[in-house]
């Protein structure tokens, strides 16, 4: 299967490269593409028909890669203190003709998350706290696919454009507890956009998706099973589905929209905001199809820039605010009949908020093809809020961060170089976890996720790409890329990454 998809693919991105022919040196694309201005203001570019103006020229990737992350324990329980993972990596970004545009983005993962604890389930950050825990854990095998692709034609006044992209993922485990997951995640965009002047422009899209997850957990030792808790928050289970209810199936959707203003040639103000709503049920499959919680997401993001990346001296403000509130719902169960089980109620109990502001910005210089640099401070509050609310419990987060980012790009003859090295800072400033009784076992994650998240911590990011240009404009490049992430509770992180492939 491993092997099938990446020759697809490469025999796919062979078709692009004959279409994209590009005076501008593969090199310089690549420096460009990369660069801080060129992503400075991203949130625009939900809306499809917009992606029509992100390039002004065209360009195609193809690479392999290795990650490997090592802690000496786990940020968040759940997701495991270990990876390892061997990726294939492809993009395009093109036009098809004077006023049509194309792009698109594919990749294959294969590695293993390992020590993961508390969470048999699969896409924890989406699906939290509604996920079938254990206590004993240990490592998960995964494969994960992603395809994606847009297309945005301009007119005369009016641009419109579709955007698509799929993800499917396989988590499972070879020893009990053996989880068996299946995600499929499918998202879809229209848009269009229309000239207000000759230099501004106005945006509108509309966003939908499909979210579905089979969590099926087994045991086959005959020294008997570990108990499984369906968790419904801060320690919270459903004490009668213990040691049952393993095999559990999520089904989602979203839904939203996005209104955006731009200047086309990205000199001057730009706005954008963004609503989505997702949606899911927990339900446990092997209970006659029982319906045991079910979420409500609301998501709001807003985006204000102003760029002036057109002249010798290159600089940018930009602040972006993002507000997402969770609201869990509990199924109220009768008795059972023959081991039917009956919804008779429902009632909300978990509460969970998300605020997060940032302000940042950029400066910089380039000498044409000889030499690039760019500073991009960037400050910001965050602050996580969650409550149960009977028994009440309550996990409160806040904290400030700042941090710095350093690009450099420079060339001599087919050779050139980037460099970027970034490094931020935050510091809790409101701690609040409500004392509860440590003797429930389901609550051992909550600690040492409340330990982590409660402790100031800072972060060190070191990237360096060779590229070298070869005849008919393309190009090979090795990328290299190093993480450092402490924290004052004695935890630390390592992350390489290691990247090599093709650009024309």
């Amino acid at each position: 299967m491993t092997f099938r998809f990446i020759l697809i693919f490469s025999l796919l991105f062979q078709t692009f490269e004959a279409w994209a022919q590009d005076s501008i040196p593969a090199n310089t694309r690549a420096r460009i593409y990369f660069s801080p201005t060129e992503s400075f203001v991203s949130q625009i570019y939900d809306n499809p028909a917009i992606n029509y103006y992100a390039h002004t020229f065209s360009i195609s990737e193809l690479q392999i890669g290795w990650e490997q992350q090592n802690a000496n324990k786990a940020f968040l329980p759940q997701l495991g203190s270990e990876v390892r993972n061997f990726s294939f990596h492809a993009f395009s970004y093109m036009p098809l003709g004077e006023n049509s545009k194309t792009w698109g983005n594919a990749y294959f993962k294969k590695g293993k998350r390992e020590k993961v604890e508390w969470n048999e389930t699969s896409d924890y950050l989406m699906v939290y706290p509604y996920v079938v825990a254990d206590s004993v854990g240990g490592d998960m095998d995964f494969e994960e696919y992603y395809f994606a692709g847009g297309y945005a034609q301009e007119h005369k006044r009016f641009t419109w454009g579709i955007y698509a992209n799929y993800r499917a993922l396989i988590e499972y485990r070879k020893i009990d507890p053996r989880p068996r997951n299946i995600v499929s995640d499918l998202k879809a965009s229209i848009g269009m956009s229309a000239k207000l002047n000759k230099l501004y422009s106005m945006g509108i899209a509309f966003h939908a998706g499909k979210y579905k997850q089979a969590n099926d957990v087994k045991f086959y030792s005959e020294l008997g099973s570990a108990i499984t808790y369906n968790l419904s928050g801060l320690g919270m289970d459903y004490v009668r589905f213990r040691r049952g209810a393993t095999s559990l199936f999520y089904d989602g959707h979203r839904y939203g929209a996005s209104i955006e203003i731009f200047p086309r040639d990205k000199q001057g103000f730009s706005g954008s905001f963004g609503y989505e709503r997702f949606s899911f049920e927990k339900i446990i499959s092997d209970l006659n199809d029982l319906p045991l919680n079910t979420l409500n997401q609301d998501e709001m993001k807003a985006e204000i820039a102003y760029t002036s990346f057109r002249n010798k001296h290159q600089w940018g403000v930009r602040t972006r605010a993002t507000y997402q509130d969770r609201q869990g719902i509990e199924s109220l169960i009768g008795s059972a009949t023959t081991n039917v089980y009956e919804k008779t109620g429902e009632a909300e109990q978990l509460s969970v908020k998300k605020a997060d502001i940032s302000v940042s910005g950029v400066y910089g210089q380039t000498k044409g093809d000889r030499f690039t640099w760019y500073l991009s401070p960037r400050a910001g509050f965050n602050s996580f809020k969650m409550e149960y609310l009977d028994p009440a419990r309550l996990m409160k987060v806040n904290y400030l961060s700042g941090g710095m980012n350093f690009f450099a790009a420079t060339g001599y003859k087919k050779h050139s170089f980037q460099f970027v090295l970034d490094g931020v800072y935050r510091r809790n400033s409101d701690l609040q976890l409500t004392e509860i009784d440590q003797e429930q076992i389901a609550l051992a994650a909550v600690y040492k996720a409340y330990d982590n998240l409660s402790a100031d911590n800072w972060t060190t990011n070191i990237e360096l790409r060779w590229n070298y240009s070869l005849p008919k404009n393309r190009g090979i490049f090795i990328k290299l890329n190093w993480q450092h992430d402490s924290c004052q509770n004695d935890l630390h992180r390592e992350t390489l990454q290691a990247h090599c492939g093709i650009v024309f």
